[in-house]
């Protein structure tokens, strides 16, 4: 085992580590590796390559460099240590995009006046309202899904669920409106 250079192992370990990073920065640090290829992919043999990619984010401009540069040094150290030949690219870097604080205000308000649970969270995800705040005020109304599941096939949110964001919705456009 001391001989070999396994990137699967490399990849494991860093996987770890990078979430460890977002759960030791606190919310609302987060960091998601959803997607993984390993050649070749077969169970005997140690892989030539594994590419992944880290999702890194957090709402502070500043927080969010820092999340980025302990990544990095993750990278380099578990890469160094493991004589792997370790490179990363930034593929995607939106700057974060904080919804309008009044038009959250009315948001909570709606949900409170009818009786439905409601917090008040980050998303960090790319959504249109990030390009939206440009032109006007910004925020949303995300639903429960079941079994907290988004964005995938098994994405599913109960009808109960949609109305009561559709009520808040009204509620908060008549608001606005009037």
């Amino acid at each position: 085992m001391d001989l070999r250079r396994d990137p699967m192992a490399g990849a494991a370990e860093i996987v770890s580590k990078v979430i460890e990073t977002a759960v030791t920065m606190g919310r609302p640090a987060v960091t998601t590796v959803g997607r993984m290829l390993v050649e070749p992919n077969y169970p005997a043999i140690v892989p030539k390559r594994v590419l992944f990619m880290v999702d890194a984010r957090h709402p502070d401009p500043a927080a969010l460099n820092e999340l980025f540069r302990r990544h990095e040094a993750v990278f380099d150290e578990v890469g160094g240590r493991r004589h792997l030949t370790v490179r990363w690219e930034i593929a995607m870097n939106h700057p974060p995009c904080p919804a309008d604080p009044t038009t959250v205000r009315l948001l909570e308000e709606a949900a409170r006046t009818a009786g439905v649970p409601a917090c008040t969270m980050h998303s960090g995800a790319g959504h249109d309202a990030q390009m939206m705040a440009n032109a006007a005020k910004m925020a949303m109304i995300f639903v429960q899904s079941k079994d907290g599941r988004s964005h995938t096939p098994d994405e599913f949110t109960a009808l109960d669920h949609c109305v009561a964001g559709i009520q808040i919705l009204a509620t908060v456009l008549q608001r606005l409106a009037y």
